[in-house]
């Protein structure tokens, strides 16, 4: 089973584009948006860059941003949310409007972006469910996805949390605002003097002890879908967005300044990992948990876990990722959004219309490879039924020069009722490539999901009342 430990990058090290197409970690946190720039293997021209590029894209490590803002404040949430939108576009864009466009782009090539960072606790804690509900709007209506919460370690506590989704949950039933597409928060522990005790005599840590230490501090998650209260609606999948070792009190340092040694916190972080791995009532709901930190500013040099100043324990890390991620991350965790996998064996067939050029067909490059899929240009093959549900990808838009022709769907619909289409859109091949990529990124073979977040954000919604604008 694949692992779910990942890394969360403050600032980008010597060599970390080789630790991570090595490793294939679940989930990648940047705080430096530009990170972005060596992502995407199509826009690599370096041969060494763009497969790297290619490894970490084709086994579906999801990249997830964050804007750090020092000014997080939560009266009037709804005009916080807009403040903090724009704040992140001006910081992007470096002021100039006319490169909002450009930067929104960019923005979509990340999996989801983060909001608020470790706010909102006690008496404030429905106010940032408000501010989420507004803030995700502001993300959907760009095609960006969300991710809420940004808890701090134990919070929200089990009394706080159901203020919290209730508060949110409120906003969008009356139509002000969007429930997030994930919920992050951050999980820490510190090991004290009794760390001998959690231990079995082989020196393996003992499960069930390990558990009742770092209850309410790691896996707090569970213990808040596991609320008897908590809807279903509101148990989105997660992201560990910082995991590891923290003192918290009286000094925030990490696992260097600890009583245990690399290879002991290294046991620690795979007993961790193995716990992630195990679903909640039949659902995968995390996505990864960020280890804090690879890359660092000064103050927080306690929890680097690169080799530096004589310790680390990201030679040893590499390695346990390497051997746990043989296959590409399979997204389970989208089931959380009630894309259950199909019960029954598919069959798939994406159908070119005749005499396309070489450029159109080279425009699924990407898709092709990634899903393995029998393509052609005949009706007749791609009719022909190899599973119990059988699924045919259109290629182009029915109006354009090379697109499947509308004749050709109706023809499907008529031969093969239960056979299920769906249509890769593109005039140019350009918009294809566009189109197809981007079920490469989410993993969305049939574009179900990239359909759904769109609808939702193209509902029209009249009773909405306008924000405050600064």
């Amino acid at each position: 089973m694949n692992s779910k430990l990942g890394f969360h990058i403050q600032r980008r090290r010597h060599g970390w584009p080789n630790v991570v197409a090595d490793a294939v970690p679940a989930i990648v946190k940047s705080l430096e948006w530009s990170i972005i720039d060596e992502w995407i293997p199509e826009e690599q021209s370096d041969l060494a860059k763009r497969e790297r590029a290619y490894k970490w894209t084709s086994y579906n490590v999801f990249l997830l941003g964050r804007y750090p803002v020092f000014a997080q404040s939560l009266d009037e949430p709804a005009d916080r949310a807009y403040e903090f939108w724009h704040r992140l576009l001006d910081g992007l864009s470096g002021g100039d409007p006319s490169r909002r466009g450009r930067v929104l782009e960019r923005m979509r090539l990340f999996h989801a972006w983060e909001g608020y960072n470790e706010i909102g606790n006690g008496p404030d804690v429905a106010d940032l469910g408000r501010f989420d509900a507004a803030l995700a709007r502001y993300f959907h209506e760009e095609g960006i996805r969300y991710a809420g919460g940004g808890f701090s370690m134990t919070k929200p506590t089990l009394e706080e949390w159901p203020d919290y989704y209730r508060a949110l949950l409120d906003e969008v039933h009356a139509g002000r605002g969007d429930l997030p597409d994930f919920l992050h928060l951050h999980e820490y522990w510190f090991p004290r003097s009794d760390w001998a005790t959690l231990l079995n005599e082989d020196g393996s840590i003992h499960g069930e002890r390990m558990r009742e230490a770092t209850r309410g501090y790691m896996l707090h998650w569970r213990e808040l879908y596991e609320h008897p209260d908590t809807p279903d609606e509101i148990k989105l999948p997660v992201i560990l967005s910082e995991v590891g070792w923290d003192q918290g009190w009286p000094e925030q340092v990490g696992y260097r300044r600890s009583p245990c040694s690399d290879e002991e916190y290294l046991k620690w972080l795979i007993w961790y990992d193995q716990e992630l791995q195990k679903p909640l009532n039949g659902i995968d709901y995390v996505v990864g948990a960020a280890i804090y930190t690879y890359g660092h500013e000064a103050r927080w040099g306690s929890f680097e876990i690169d080799q530096w100043q004589g310790r680390g324990i990201l030679d040893m890390l590499r390695a346990y990722l390497r051997e746990a991620n043989r296959e590409p991350h399979p997204w389970d965790w989208q089931a959380a959004w009630g894309e259950a996998p199909s019960p029954v064996e598919e069959s798939h067939f994406v159908l070119f219309a005749q005499e396309v050029s070489l450029d159109w067909r080279h425009a699924l490059d990407n898709y092709l490879q990634r899903f393995r899929v029998t393509n052609g240009q005949s009706l007749d093959d791609a009719l022909r039924i190899a599973a119990e549900h059988h699924h045919v990808t259109l290629v182009g838009s029915a109006g354009g020069v090379y697109g499947v022709p509308a004749e050709w769907e109706e023809e499907i619909r008529r031969r093969q009722p239960r056979t299920e289409i769906d249509r890769l859109e593109g005039l140019t091949v350009e918009e294809l490539r566009r189109a197809a990529d981007e079920r490469v990124r989410w993993n969305d073979r049939y574009g179900r999901q990239i359909r759904a977040m769109r609808a939702r954000t193209e509902r029209v919604t009249p009773e909405t009342p306008m924000l405050t604008r600064y």
